[in-house]
């Protein structure tokens, strides 16, 4: 059977002028059985682009863009408790009912204005009928106009009141319709989400502004990790990163760097950075520890796979396969890995064959028959 280097090395068409080519006095010669015994493959000395990644740990954490707390605008009692921590709520969904004489005062004053005004309107229209027909003085007209705006203008003052104790336009229009139901308000999400924290128990007394829940929209989470200050240079922000989880070993979640620090953690010589992951699975909760696979900047030039290089004293070298059976070592001037290729800048030329697998078992056959 032949080998995996054999079906390589002879789909490529410029083999055919291999054997007019001398080999060099350092160049390895394997017999037959030496290359039935060895399995090689072999890769193309090209131009090609590599992008390097930086492996980073970091702890994922809730959008602080989508962290919500629901608090009563008003003081309330808090009559019926609808949620518990940890569910998951849709936006409009009740998570309260309370009960605030406070509200109940502004309530009852927008309907005794709305009533007054009611009253003032009728008036003037009357009066007004009258005066156009010359049945009333000018100065009444004047006196019930001026009644009728008052009116209006306190009717304005207590509707703006409601809406700052949180009422909107639609529920201040059903109080007009349904005056009996007064005093009473809920507490809404204003998000789909996960309610993290539920801090109020059924009869406990709210003041305005107190926090009574906390929710996370977690659709997008953050990863934020940790970049020594070593590899800053090599990391851009839009750079593109692979994040995993112990949770899910098997399955790689896609995510963008959004943001350096400006500051270095004086301790650990790391640069926080945060990387926007789209969560709309739900898999992902903030807490877990994760690591991150980011993208660097790009590299371009002549490269070889990294496993086509090795070491002999301070030199790198690759193996040029010169024939069939045939083999040369070439001192090479290389950089620094990147995604598994080197970028070579001597030694070898675009489109040289190396020899990217079995470079050790070559390297020992090499030094038996006396390589340098």
């Amino acid at each position: 059977m032949k080998s995996q280097f054999m079906k390589t090395l002879f789909a490529v068409p410029f083999v055919l002028y291999l054997g007019a080519l001398p080999l060099m006095a350092s160049a390895l010669e394997l017999t037959p059985q030496q290359m039935a015994n060895i399995s090689l493959d072999t890769a193309v000395v090209s131009e090609r682009e590599a992008v390097a990644t930086l492996s980073v740990n970091g702890i994922l954490r809730a959008d602080q863009k989508r962290l919500f707390r629901v608090s009563p605008v008003v003081d309330g009692l808090v009559t019926e408790l609808k949620v518990v921590a940890q569910r998951k709520v849709r936006k409009g969904d009740v998570l309260a009912r309370l009960r605030s004489n406070t509200l109940g005062q502004a309530q009852t004053d927008y309907l005794e204005a709305l009533v007054r005004n009611d009253v003032a309107r009728a008036d003037y229209l009357r009066v007004k009928g009258l005066s156009d027909e010359g049945v009333v003085a000018t100065s009444r007209l004047l006196a019930v106009e001026s009644e009728y705006k008052m009116a209006d203008a306190m009717l304005d003052q207590r509707y703006r009141e409601l809406t700052l104790a949180g009422m909107n336009k639609a529920q201040i229009k059903e109080l007009a319709r349904n005056p009996d139901n007064i005093a009473g308000y809920t507490l809404s999400s204003p998000v789909s989400g996960v309610l993290l924290e539920v801090s109020v128990e059924n009869g406990q007394m709210l003041t305005a502004g107190q926090s009574a829940f906390r929710i996370a929209d977690l659709s997008v989470v953050w990863a934020v990790v940790q970049i020594p200050v070593a590899n800053i240079g090599n990391v851009a922000l839009g750079s593109q990163a692979s994040i995993r989880v112990a949770a899910y070993p098997q399955q790689r979640f896609t995510g963008q760097l959004e943001s350096l620090s400006g500051e270095v953690d004086v301790s650990s010589q790391t640069l926080s950075g945060r990387v926007v992951i789209d969560n709309r699975h739900g898999r992902l909760r903030p807490g877990m520890y994760a690591q991150a696979a980011l993208q660097s900047s790009a590299r371009t030039g002549l490269m070889v796979p990294a496993s086509a290089l090795f070491r002999r004293g301070n030199a790198n070298y690759v193996f040029i396969v010169r024939g069939a059976r045939s083999f040369e070592p070439v001192k090479v001037i290389s950089g620094k890995p990147v995604g598994g290729w080197v970028g070579i800048e001597s030694g070898v030329r675009a489109n040289d064959i190396v020899v990217s697998s079995g470079v050790a078992e070559l390297k020992s056959h090499w030094q038996y028959q006396g390589g340098e």
